[in-house]
């Protein structure tokens, strides 16, 4: 986990910690890549926040084991949802133990969203450790996902699952020299490449009204993609077909039952996440669609919610928009600051 301490330069007011969850095949390199003028860490660090940036497991900066090595089959026996039970409680109860306070700012951008979902329907007494959420392209149900290579991939997940164990493949899109090199290739703002760069890339997430700044592409690609176990993978293809927000489906009536007590994979309950929440989702994106981020918002029976419907954007147009830090950044920065002037009165 990175952090970028507020600065020491000038006085900052004592305020609470930020945590920005990214999403998959991302890293914490996602909310830096944009650079000082249009990142969130950097955003946020000029007005005097702690900003604590994870990887989530399985990244190239996250794989490190006690017993296990990355080069095993069995460190890549997980999903999100050992992410959300078990990394993410670790890594919230580590920044607010190191800074002293009780509760901390969270941003999660697509699956960093799913996993404090996850927690918070498992582990409900980590309500009490958020003072403010925001979610960017949220990801819980995706019935109407409409990303074709996706909805392809998702069509049958068990012909998915047996052509990875005829292959051996346990860890995807791991970062690589070979998979830098071809990404820098196709996708350097020098090359006339960059547009087929943008297309494909638009095929999965929704194409955007506003353009992707290409001079920002090699920072991208330098930490994207970062590894997923196929595990994660799959469980979102699950999601797809199920349309339904739901724990591992392991495919037998007997290992549910063994794993859950029941032959079918438990639902997450979502009526106990109780927070205040800001849901911003695209009009453009391809994975979080209006259809399921308001069936989400009406799951969330228990939550207080501000939904925002972006236009134009997709599923990374959050990350790396020029607009993001007038649109997105200065909502979330104002919520923060309204929650420690009510909580210093």
């Amino acid at each position: 986990m990175q952090r970028i301490p507020p600065p020491r330069n000038y006085s900052c007011p004592s305020q609470l910690p930020f945590l920005l969850m990214h999403g998959l095949i991302g890293s914490a390199g996602d909310f830096v890549a944009a650079g000082r003028a249009g990142a969130l860490a950097f955003q946020l660090h000029a007005r005097c926040f702690d900003v604590w940036l994870p990887n989530a497991r399985g990244t190239t900066q996250s794989r490190r084991h006690r017993t296990l090595s990355a080069s095993q089959a069995k460190f890549w026996h997980f999903s999100w949802h050992e992410i959300g039970v078990y990394d993410l409680p670790a890594l919230v109860e580590h920044v607010l133990r190191v800074t002293g306070h009780q509760r901390l700012h969270y941003v999660g951008h697509s699956q960093g969203t799913t996993v404090l979902l996850v927690l918070l329907s498992q582990q409900p007494a980590f309500n009490a450790r958020f003072a403010s959420v925001a979610l960017l392209a949220p990801i819980a149900y995706l019935q109407h996902l409409s990303s074709p290579p996706l909805r392809l991939l998702a069509s049958d997940t068990g012909v998915v699952t047996e052509l990875l164990n005829q292959l051996g493949l346990h860890e995807l899109l791991p970062s690589t020299t070979l998979t830098q090199a071809g990404g820098q290739l196709l996708c350097s703002a020098a090359l006339p490449t960059s547009v087929l760069c943008t297309l494909l890339t638009s095929l999965y997430v929704g194409f955007s009204e506003y353009p992707l700044d290409r001079s920002i592409l090699p920072r991208i690609l330098e930490t994207t993609p970062a590894g997923i176990s196929r595990g994660q993978l799959l469980h979102f293809g699950q999601l797809i077909n199920s349309g339904k927000f739901q724990q591992f489906d392991y495919r037998s009536a007997r290992l549910n039952s063994k794993h859950y007590g029941q032959p079918t994979p438990p639902a997450y309950q979502l009526q106990n996440v109780r927070l205040n929440l800001m849901l911003f989702h695209g009009n453009r994106d391809a994975l979080s669609t209006r259809k399921d981020v308001l069936r989400l918002v009406r799951e969330l029976k228990n939550s207080r919610i501000k939904l925002y419907q972006v236009q134009g954007y997709n599923h990374i147009d959050f990350l790396y928009a020029t607009t993001a830090p007038h649109i997105i950044y200065e909502r979330i920065i104002e919520q923060a600051t309204e929650y420690s002037q009510l909580n210093h009165k």
